[in-house]
């Protein structure tokens, strides 16, 4: 029989968990540095030193460094890139696309998602073909798109538009659909007419779903800029990717993955800090009037 008593030490001997070791480590930290909005930073910081340690790790015990290059090779790669300028130039190439197709997307998804979620009848009519038509990745519509607007800009323009669209309606006419039945009344009950009830409460509740859709379809048009300048370009990440892998130029390859993880955080990061100044004001003044 056990003695309780005896196992207890043997329970407090045991190492401890993941999430206690995190604590106490956290608890390491200066205090200005763990409260306030440094907070945030110290956390990201602190994501990527970890991810960029496993990253070190496994290309150097795991797996074969010519196939996933160790960290520091890929940093030693891009300072030439980034000295003579190469990097920059297919970025700002890749973002002219992206934003371009991601605004004008989004702006005619909005449009649309705000007419289907508030004439039934255009709803009824028109979601089947919608939904139909959104299972087509972008990838897929690269052959359409170099058929109808051959290689140049265009095409590049099209497939982000495709990827960016869908998201955005989808989720922008969920998002008027969603808007309290009971708040609707009630304004219209204060004397409200129909413009006043669109734009003081319809819009304002499907906001969060329309930003969500943005965020979602950002992410898309990051992913739809690859592909397009892999199969139809001759400049851009997407064509630095292609140059490189022909060359077996893995350095070069993890280098333009990193310039599209960057890019896609850094932007994320710009339209949330944004959006939270400008719908935070646009909110306190619907709610006051």
């Amino acid at each position: 029989m056990v003695n309780l008593h005896e196992a207890r030490p043997a329970a407090r001997d045991a190492p401890p968990a993941p999430a206690a070791v995190l604590q106490t480590l956290w608890s390491w930290l200066p205090s200005w540095l763990r409260t306030g909005r440094l907070r945030g930073f110290a956390l990201s910081a602190a994501s990527l030193a970890i991810a960029f340690v496993i990253w070190q790790l496994l290309s150097t015990f795991v797996f074969n460094p010519f196939l996933i290059p160790p960290p520091v090779d890929v940093i030693r790669t891009a300072v030439p890139m980034l000295a003579s300028g190469e990097i920059f130039a297919d970025v700002s190439i890749s973002m002219v696309r992206v934003l371009v197709g991601f605004i004008s997307g989004s702006l005619f998804g909005i449009v649309l998602g705000v007419l289907l979620g508030r004439i039934r009848l255009l709803h009824d009519l028109l979601d089947p073909t919608i939904e139909l038509l959104r299972y087509l990745s972008p990838t897929a519509m690269i052959p359409i798109a170099v058929i109808w607007f051959g290689i140049g800009e265009m095409s590049k323009y099209f497939l982000i538009f495709w990827g960016t669209f869908f998201i955005v309606l989808v989720n922008t006419t969920a998002g008027v659909w969603r808007a309290p039945i009971a708040r609707q009344r009630a304004a219209e009950c204060l004397g409200a007419n129909r413009l006043q009830i669109f734009v003081m409460v319809v819009i304002p509740s499907a906001v969060p779903y329309i930003v969500t859709g943005m965020r979602v379809a950002m992410a898309s048009s990051f992913m739809s800029i690859i592909p397009a300048e892999i199969l139809a370009a001759d400049s851009g990440i997407g064509y630095l990717l292609q140059k490189s892998s022909l060359l077996l130029q893995t350095n070069r390859i993890f280098v333009a993955l990193l310039t599209i993880c960057i890019l896609g955080f850094a932007v994320d990061r710009v339209f949330r800090f944004l959006v939270d100044r400008v719908l935070a004001r646009y909110m306190s003044q619907v709610g006051a009037t």
